[in-house]
């Protein structure tokens, strides 16, 4: 498995938010081909450290993201985003903003290399030029009201979570699709079930017949936004993955991005008949509200779950660790955990827990694929801290049932949709 990473030449300086990393890295890493041997496993680790340890130190001395938020570091920063403004008065409201939100990630990442928190912000956050009022209203949800998984499909583990895997990552399976961007929409909801439903019909159905999903456009969030709103679904507005997958259950499958491309909109009109099925729901699994023993279990025995949490107004400048929350001016959480409090839908993809050290004990979390493009966080995935319902992460889960070989028997007996899976994997052969 390749690691299509760019590492610039470092300054050679190593800053102390990037050694903080060190602290918050999984002591197992899993080869997609292979099983390693654990020695030859903490090699690679310790060898992707310091590769990340280069990485940060460069973004933080070329960018100024050690504390400072001045004029050269907001261009460098437009430069980096393309950020372009309509007037002079645009840039200069825009800097100001900037500028403010300079010190809330510089007196947060003084809290981090404390220990008083597990995760570092960062100034390079592609929404650093936002209020937390703007950011809220333009990438994030309503409040959703959880009461589908109220009604739990039944109890999926009885055991000791000691009994299950101490990491899982099934981005090394070949099963996730690559990020995605969902725009200026609060359609985090479309983007939570179409990364779980593909993972799922990638394991399923693609990945037995020799096909690499990380390569697969996928499945069309749009379809969800145009023609889902009869099952409590409400466009940009906000959605449940669940209430999704029930969706695609009754109308007999979801279509390919390619058929059906995104336009960050909830417009209109449904155009499902016009584009081509690429994946289909056999039944909807809601696990408990608030059971994370169960959440645990369906990540690491089952595959990626859609999952659904309060995003808080600092969360936009996450750069690495594990997410607790935690906020650097009043010492307290600053998210909420309630049925009506979240407010954005994401993919859990895995799991792990953090090496302790000298500054914080061991920390478990959640691997977590957003749908912020690759420019938010690490490469577009974030850690969450686990095992205490931290902002309500465990309120909404759920997961689709795919039936095996469903997909690739329909795409034997159709030129049309052999055609369109063919044209996205043909070059994969090669590779």
């Amino acid at each position: 498995m390749r690691l299509n990473l760019f590492f610039p030449r470092s300054s050679g300086r190593i800053s102390k938010t990037a050694l903080g990393f060190f602290a918050h890295t999984p002591r197992h890493f899993i080869n997609s081909k292979r099983q390693l041997s654990l020695a030859l496993q903490d090699r690679l680790v310790m060898k992707f450290q310091a590769v990340l340890c280069l990485w940060a130190s460069t973004i933080s001395s070329t960018l100024g993201l050690d504390g400072g938020g001045g004029t050269l570091d907001f261009d460098h920063w437009r430069l980096l985003h393309e950020k372009l403004y309509e007037s002079e008065d645009e840039v200069k409201l825009r800097q100001r903003i900037f500028e403010e939100n300079s010190h809330v990630v510089e007196r947060h990442n003084h809290a981090f290399e404390h220990g008083l928190t597990s995760y570092a912000m960062t100034l390079a956050s592609p929404f650093a030029d936002l209020t937390a009022e703007e950011f809220t209203a333009m990438y994030l949800m309503e409040g959703q009201n959880c009461s589908a998984t109220h009604r739990s499909s039944g109890r999926l583990f009885d055991g000791d979570l000691r009994d299950l895997p101490t990491f899982v990552d099934w981005r090394t399976k070949g099963i996730v699709t690559p990020i995605k961007n969902q725009k200026r929409c609060g359609s985090c909801w479309t983007f939570s079930t179409t990364g779980t439903l593909e993972a799922h019909t990638c394991l399923h159905n693609l990945q037995p017949t020799g096909v690499d999903c990380t390569h697969w456009t996928g499945l069309a969030e749009q379809q969800l936004l145009d023609c889902a709103s009869a099952y409590d679904n409400h466009g940009c507005n906000g959605g449940l993955p669940s209430h999704a997958y029930e969706y695609i259950k009754a109308a007999g499958g979801l279509d390919l991005e390619d058929s059906y491309h995104y336009r960050a909109d909830s417009d209109g009109p449904c155009l499902m008949s016009e584009g081509v099925i690429g994946a289909r729901v056999a039944e909807v699994f809601n696990i408990t509200s608030f059971d994370e023993t169960d959440l645990v279990a369906a990540i690491g025995q089952i595959g990626p779950v859609s999952i659904a949490y309060q995003v808080s107004p600092d969360f936009r400048f996450y750069s690495h660790g594990v997410y607790d929350s935690f906020n650097a001016t009043t010492n307290t959480t600053m998210c909420q955990s309630g049925p009506m409090d979240v407010n954005h839908a994401v993919v859990a993809v895995g799991y792990g827990e953090t090496e302790a050290t000298d500054l914080s004990p061991s920390v478990p979390f959640y691997i977590v694929r957003n749908s912020w493009s690759t420019s938010f966080g690490m490469e577009g995935y974030f850690w969450m801290e686990r095992g205490k319902n931290l902002c309500g992460v465990s309120d909404c889960a759920s997961f689709p049932l795919v039936r095996s070989g469903i997909v690739k028997n329909q795409v034997d007996k159709s030129p049309r949709l052999r055609s369109a899976f063919s044209n996205q994997f043909l070059s994969q052969k090669s590779d």
